[in-house]
């Protein structure tokens, strides 16, 4: 429906129409209106499909311009100039390295009684002699005596009973079918 006019607009707007083109002519003007209507639309659908046409073919333009520059510009020289850059840089490290490395000991002697902060969580180191005193200091440990359970004793005193099934008995009626 059109905007702004609702369906009783309509009803007053096709009562006007037959009063003045009358009954006999108001089916062919109502089709020369449709006919009118169709090629509007017609002409509407041509200039919105020639319009994205148009916007097609500049993004097509533009992607042709790109692949041609892609192609002009030698992408694998470039990457071969780099590689090359990248393996010259590792062969000279590696290069540096074939030299000897010479170990000094420290100058100063290491007291061990130094703190480390990083060591303060942890337990301190185990030393052999210090587990021979440990060892001495230790009490034995008993070992805890098995006990008998108390359920199974009496489990084997009371005598097992067989559980007994009573038979079912069945009615005598009949069902009417």
């Amino acid at each position: 429906m059109l905007p702004g006019l609702g369906g009783s607009e309509l009803i007053i707007i096709a009562i006007v129409a037959l009063v003045v083109v009358g009954p006999k002519d108001l089916p062919k003007l109502l089709r020369n209106l449709g006919k009118f209507i169709g090629k509007m639309r017609n002409m509407a659908d041509d200039f919105k499909s020639s319009f994205d046409d148009m916007a097609r073919q500049s993004e097509l333009d533009d992607l042709r311009k790109e692949v041609e520059a892609l192609r002009s510009n030698n992408l694998t020289s470039s990457i071969q100039s780099e590689m090359k850059a990248i393996e010259s840089d590792i062969s000279v490290s590696l290069n540096k390295g074939d030299s000897p490395v010479t170990m000094t000991p420290p100058s100063e002697p290491v007291d061990p009684k130094i703190s480390y902060p990083q060591m303060d969580g942890l337990p301190p180191k185990w030393d052999a002699a210090q587990s021979d005193d440990l060892e001495a200091e230790v009490a034995p440990v008993k070992k805890p005596r098995a006990r008998k359970p108390k359920v199974v004793a009496q489990a084997a005193a009371e005598p097992e009973v067989e559980p007994t099934v009573m038979p079912v008995k069945r009615s005598r009626r009949k069902v009417a079918s």
